[in-house]
């Protein structure tokens, strides 16, 4: 049975992984992490402790108002332009996989994305964008644009008729520039075409994807059978020995990272979030100590196992799982290829992400808003990314406590099986 489940889904999760516009979204995801978790730290600073109201402002008697401004201003300078980032960064990892200038196409699919994107005219201020459409609404819209320029600037690159030659003596990187001039020009045009066509259907491209692809697909991917569904399967092709974040990771976290912008709009405004379903929530109550919440099958395997070989290996793998890292665990009991622990590393996760959506929907888990760094250890996972939240990083506590219970009968029948092999 295992080896007709592994001979269908291995070769769609391996052909999955090596696609190359999955591969550019994953690496330009990952490019501005780096500005988002940033971002999110200074909103839990402005939410918890400055400002009025909160700790700073009760111990000391001020507001810090000025320190509030500067997370704003971060937080508004890398949240509100999400999208034009990402075009810029997943333009650049697509033209990198085709050996492509990496500036030229990430600039040329950033002035696409734009050509595409509704501006203001103001008699008083001129003419301006607002960040609705540079930020997390126009994210399928930027991964479009992004794509789609690059493929069309290669393809236009392809006619030596439109390469405009220059002599020798001229420098590569300014011949490298003048040769792409038409393809470039072209590619823009024909996003300017698409725009001018929209706009006469009377909405923006925009809004069309955004209500016709981006909102449908969120709330398939968040709903309980959608959460089901994707994180049964994640599990189970884990199972298999392959890596699933490579897979699922760069479909469900840009739509997870949309739903967090979401959320840190709504605290920034002083408004209740409404998401519940964002990466560090998934980090928080099904990713403890790595996929399948390892750290919970550590702690059974030190509770109950009488097996050498699973003791020494969760001793080793113990600190690793501290910090979410489960490779040493799936490899070295073995996890993978071993159907006696894929059933409760998928019950697990699924129980997880079950008690974590009902508390955060009847108020006892706080949603979450702060993108924390998914090697943050579990439980101060949960309290981080809720600005703070006490009862959050209970609520995970409870979670990793049930997922130890999950786990204890199937290490227990490890114990049998190593038994009757023995006694064979």
């Amino acid at each position: 049975m295992m080896d007709k489940i592994s001979n269908f889904l291995l070769p769609i999760a391996e052909k999955l992984s090596k696609n190359r516009y999955l591969s550019a979204i994953r690496d330009g995801y990952i490019a501005i992490m780096p500005l988002v978790i940033t971002a999110s730290l200074f909103t839990l600073i402005n939410s918890v402790l400055i400002g009025e109201g909160n700790y700073l402002d009760q111990w000391f008697g001020t507001p810090f108002s000025d320190f509030a401004q500067l997370g704003s201003v971060i937080s508004s300078a890398s949240m509100s332009i999400m999208t034009v980032l990402l075009v810029f960064t997943t333009a650049k990892a697509l033209a990198s996989q085709y050996k492509m200038d990496t500036s030229i196409a990430g600039a040329t699919a950033l002035v696409c994305f734009l050509c595409l994107t509704p501006f203001v005219a103001d008699a008083t201020l001129g003419e301006y964008v607002t960040t609705y459409y540079l930020g997390a609404a126009a994210m399928f819209t930027g991964f479009i644009s992004a794509l789609v320029s690059v493929e069309l600037f290669r393809f236009l690159m392809g006619f030596k008729a439109l390469i405009i030659k220059m002599p020798d003596s001229v420098p590569t990187g300014i011949a490298r520039s003048l040769n792409s001039i038409v393809p470039v020009a072209l590619t823009v045009i024909i996003f300017g075409i698409a725009r001018i066509i929209t706009d006469a259907l009377g909405a923006p491209l925009n809004d069309l994807i955004f209500n016709w692809i981006q909102t449908p697909f969120t709330n398939i991917v968040s709903s309980p059978i959608g959460l089901v569904v994707i994180y049964a399967l994640y599990m189970l092709i884990w199972g298999f020995g392959i890596h699933s974040a490579y897979i699922f990771n760069p479909i469900l976290e840009p739509i997870y990272l949309a739903s967090l912008t979401a959320n840190v709009q709504a605290i920034s405004s002083g408004v209740e979030p409404a998401a519940i379903i964002t990466k560090p929530f998934l980090d928080s109550v099904a990713f403890m100590g790595g996929a399948g919440n390892m750290l919970a099958l550590v702690l059974a395997i030190f509770i109950v196992s009488r097996r050498e070989d699973y003791r020494t290996i969760a001793k080793l793998g113990f600190v690793p799982a501290l910090f979410n890292i489960s490779e040493p665990l799936m490899f070295g009991l073995p996890v993978v290829m071993n159907p006696i622990l894929i059933i409760p590393m998928i019950v697990s996760t699924l129980v997880g992400l079950g008690i974590g959506s009902l508390a955060t929907s009847i108020g006892v888990m706080a949603y979450t808003y702060v993108q924390t760094p998914w090697t943050t250890p579990p439980v101060l996972g949960a309290f981080l990314a809720t600005g703070g939240d006490v009862l959050s990083g209970i609520v995970a506590l409870v979670i990793l406590v049930l997922s130890v219970i999950i786990y204890i009968p199937f290490v227990k029948v490890m114990n049998n099986t190593k038994e009757e092999t023995s006694e064979e």
